[in-house]
């Protein structure tokens, strides 16, 4: 899996348009079952929703040739509504890649969202994070 993990890394590296790639859910916690995908997430710094998807399509089909499987997710963070997922992604996920200063500028925003919608649902009894 290090060769391909390094194929891929490649694959964001040498696209411009991806400005942080991540690896997350049980192939990034390593408890991998018969049953599981890859999940990758990318974030564009995108506004069009047709390039976005477009970019999704292109590099999950990247992805999956080099890992010889269909079982490959892309979500592209650019456009994911909620904060938890987010979250997730970043806090439990492994960072594969980055172009500076994208990191230093997006993992904060979305701790900021995650946290003040989290306080938002205690403040109402919501759930019980």
């Amino acid at each position: 899996m290090d060769s391909k993990l390094e194929s891929i890394k490649q694959i964001f590296q040498d696209d411009q348009d991806v400005k942080l790639a991540y690896l997350f859910g049980s192939q990034a916690r390593g408890d991998t079952g018969p049953l599981s995908d890859y999940d990758f997430a990318i974030y564009l710094s995108e506004k069009d929703k047709k390039k976005i998807f477009d970019k999704k399509i292109e590099i999950q089909d990247k992805i999956s040739r080099i890992l010889k499987t269909n079982h490959v997710d892309v979500t592209v963070l650019d456009g994911v509504e909620e904060p938890e997922f987010k979250y997730a992604i970043i806090s439990q996920g492994k960072l594969l890649f980055e172009r500076e200063p994208y990191k230093m500028l997006l993992e904060p925003k979305i701790m900021n969202e995650y946290f003040d919608f989290r306080d938002l649902l205690l403040k109402y009894n919501l759930t019980s994070l």
